[in-house]
């Protein structure tokens, strides 16, 4: 028989040490949902203390090679990571800025960087006309492309001096009918072919911007657009022109004396103005102007370079309109004292010749010459004779266009065409609607070249039409049709029966028309993506949305945007213009903007939550750690004072399409492109927006001196109130931008683009 006995103690404490443990086991599991979120915590805070000094080394390299560096400069750096991983984000993030030519005025903008067609503005202060958008090209990837007319001639092209070049070779290709052959130019160099309509279309796709010329027969001129045209005149001082094989003689004018040096690869020189009178003078304009007048000859094509010491027009006239006897080819279209074609105040060169005066309104209207008025019926013209001796303002009443011809054979001849006749010329002609070299409305004399001087007919006139934009529906008083961007442009010839104006207004989109009449001609073919431009007329009050000319990409993949941007599709970096009504001035340049994207090097990791980062790109260093809070660490760059001057050098920093990315060790390799000056000007107020998660925070900081202010805690959001502080001022605390505060006084403003390269290897140097 068994006998068994329990032992009450020995169970009791058996059943106290599985108590004590499982009371152990919950503490320490207390303990460590405790201590783990903090463990997390201080490997995020290890993992921002890694990247940040080597996410602001970067930053400081970028910004050096941006504002110091010449083209061909690099810096190499090698990045560690801890546990995170690097990434490149090319779409999310980019600036803007901004600037007013007006007192009393401000520019501002939203979603100008969303990828799509549509963004808003808003400028009360003024009656707004019309907003002209260009490509900046702002990375080196964003080709330049050059659509040639479909008219006979031949072309020359050379690369535009920048503030620093591209070094070495510049590498394009020509496409003629669908098929491209690439070619190598020096910087110096003029390239020469000839186009005609029997091979295609013709295109001109190229690395850095160039200056494009097309000639014909034998003889021409035109107005040379500046390297950096001046807002607000479109004037300049500096000048790049590929010369063709011939005898060319350089006419400058200008509201103040100056000097200028020219330079071609054979030969050089320099000269001084000499002033000449002018009569009906509008206020605030000089009674005297200064000209200079020069010639080169050229045995094959050069490349003229050349600069004046004060703000300038050109006019280039060759071969038989050398000599300005009133009987040769060339005709210009004429800018107004504020940098457009349609206005009220013209003064036109300084050049024996006549000029066309056309009337697009319906109303009829009147143009004072020399304190005598002349009659101008509803969308019609009058020609008269121009000589230097009697040189005058020209006031319209209201708006008007005017071209100056070489030709003056045919002024005052009754017969059919005399009007518009000349023995040839080629010429864009700037749309009535716009002032500009694209819009919505045209109305002029159509020009005519068949016969002679006394018993002129139409003769062979051409109409070659480009779409502004991704299409463009147009229709005239006798034809319709519609131009797509990706389809070939279309020309056609006036009808021999055609007399007087000729109208042509798009219901959609935009257009450029070349006007090609006779054998002989010149102008410059304007880049694709320059002065595409659109119609407003009204007064924005408050925001309003304006159409894109460009495709929107903003649901495509980021491979595809990229290859958009290197054909035009849409912009890389934006120059926007706005012109409107100032006082009797139609097309006044009142604002002026640029907007840039800019790709962003990431770095992410994880602390107690998930997809943290420290970022950088544009100079500026930030990060979301701790808790998705937005915190600048390094500020956007920019340059401040002495008194009311501001300069800017943005980075724009594209990562080669070879980069690699991941968790590993990484050599950088940064280089600049190209810096590009995009604008030096004195201006009434200067804006900087920035767009995507960081914005808010940004201007904020890039505001934080402000506080200081007495006037400002005084008066807070009162910028008129603000006497005590020169610097940024975010007005809001909830808007993503900031407005550079002076006194009232004008903001001597300087902004330049740094295109870079970034190329990532994995596994740096040791």
């Amino acid at each position: 028989m068994i006998r068994r006995e329990r032992d009450e103690e020995a169970v009791s404490a058996a059943i106290a040490t599985v108590l004590l443990f499982a009371g152990v086991i919950s503490i320490i599991s207390g303990m460590m949902v405790t201590v783990i979120p903090v463990i997390d915590e201080l490997h995020g805070a290890v993992e921002r203390e890694n990247m940040v000094g080597q996410m602001d080394d970067y930053a400081v390299e970028t910004s050096r090679l941006s504002e110091s560096g010449t083209p061909g400069d690099a810096a190499t750096m090698n990045i560690r990571p801890h546990t995170g991983t690097l990434s490149w984000e090319l779409l999310q993030g980019g600036t803007w800025y901004s600037a007013t030519h007006q007192p009393d005025s401000s520019f501002r903008l939203e979603g100008v960087l969303d990828l799509d067609e549509n963004m808003r503005l808003r400028h009360a202060e003024h009656h707004i006309e019309s907003i002209c958008a260009t490509d900046l090209h702002a990375s080196a990837e964003s080709l330049h492309h050059y659509r040639i007319p479909m008219l006979n001639g031949t072309i020359t092209s050379t690369p535009i001096n920048a503030l620093t070049t591209l070094l070495g070779s510049n590498q394009f290709s020509i496409e003629q009918n669908g098929e491209s052959t690439h070619f190598t130019m020096q910087t110096d160099e003029v390239w020469t072919t000839e186009v005609q309509t029997t091979q295609g279309e013709s295109w001109i796709h190229s690395e850095m911007p160039q200056r494009v010329v097309m000639w014909r027969g034998n003889g021409g001129a035109f107005l040379a657009t500046p390297d950096q045209p001046i807002p607000g005149t479109e004037e300049g001082r500096s000048w790049t022109i590929p010369l063709t094989p011939n005898s060319h003689a350089i006419h400058i004018e200008a509201d103040s004396p100056f000097t200028l040096e020219w330079k071609t690869d054979s030969q050089s020189g320099s000269g001084t103005s000499s002033s000449i009178s002018v009569s009906q003078t509008p206020t605030a304009e000089q009674e005297q102007i200064h000209i200079w007048e020069g010639e080169i000859q050229t045995s094959q094509a050069e490349k003229l370079t050349l600069r004046t010491s004060a703000n300038a027009r050109l006019i280039l006239h060759w071969g038989d309109a050398l000599e300005l006897d009133g009987s040769g080819p060339g005709a210009i279209p004429w800018l107004d004292r504020g940098g457009a074609a349609t206005g009220v105040h013209f003064r036109p060169p300084a050049m024996d010749g006549s000029i066309l005066i056309h009337n697009p309104n319906v109303d009829a209207t009147t143009a004072k010459i020399n304190d005598l008025f002349h009659s101008i019926g509803s969308q019609s013209s009058i020609r008269l004779p121009w000589n230097v001796n009697s040189m005058s303002w020209i006031e319209g009443s209201d708006p008007i266009q005017v071209e100056w011809l070489l030709d003056a054979q045919t002024v005052g001849e009754t017969a059919a065409h005399s009007t518009g006749w000349r023995p040839g010329s080629l010429a864009l002609m700037p749309a009535s609607d716009t002032g500009r070299m694209s819009g919505g409305d045209w109305n002029f004399q159509v020009p005519a070249s068949g016969g002679d001087s006394e018993t002129p007919t139409m003769g062979a006139t051409q109409v070659a039409l480009q779409s502004a934009g991704p299409s463009a529906s147009w229709f005239t008083s006798s034809m319709s049709g519609q131009i797509d961007h990706s389809n070939p442009a279309t020309a056609y010839q006036v009808n021999g029966s055609h007399t007087g104006h000729w109208s042509m207004e798009t219901s959609e989109g935009a257009l450029r028309i070349y006007v090609a009449t006779g054998d002989d001609g010149a102008t410059e073919i304007i880049e694709d993506g320059a002065e595409r431009c659109v119609n407003i007329d009204l007064r924005a009050s408050g925001w309003i949305d304006i159409g894109l000319p460009w495709d929107s990409v903003s649901n495509w993949k980021d491979g595809e945007i990229r290859n958009a941007w290197k054909d035009g599709s849409h912009f890389f970096g934006v120059k926007l213009t706005l012109r409107g009504v100032v006082g009797d001035e139609p097309h006044v340049t009142i604002g002026s903007a640029w907007a840039l994207h800019l790709p962003r090097l990431t770095y992410t990791f994880d602390s107690s939550v998930t997809d943290l980062q420290i970022l950088t790109h544009g100079g500026f260093v930030g990060t979301n750690h701790p808790e998705f809070r937005a915190d600048v660490l390094v500020s956007p760059p920019s340059r401040e004072g002495p008194g009311p001057r501001l300069a800017a050098t943005v980075p724009v920093t594209m990562p080669t399409e070879n980069s690699e990315t991941g968790n590993s060790e990484q050599e950088l390799t940064l280089t600049l492109d190209v810096r590009d000056q995009v604008a030096t000007m004195s201006t009434y107020e200067v804006r900087r927006g920035w767009s995507g998660p960081y914005a808010i925070a940004i201007a904020a900081e890039s505001s934080a001196e402000v506080e200081f202010s007495s006037d400002w805690l005084a008066f807070p959001g009162q910028l008129d109130m603000l006497n005590d502080y020169v610097g940024w001022v975010q007005t809001s605390p909830t808007i993503p931008e900031v407005v550079y505060h002076a006194g009232g006084q004008s903001v001597l403003f300087n902004l330049q683009v740094a295109s870079l390269t970034c190329h990532a290897e994995s596994g740096g140097a040791s």
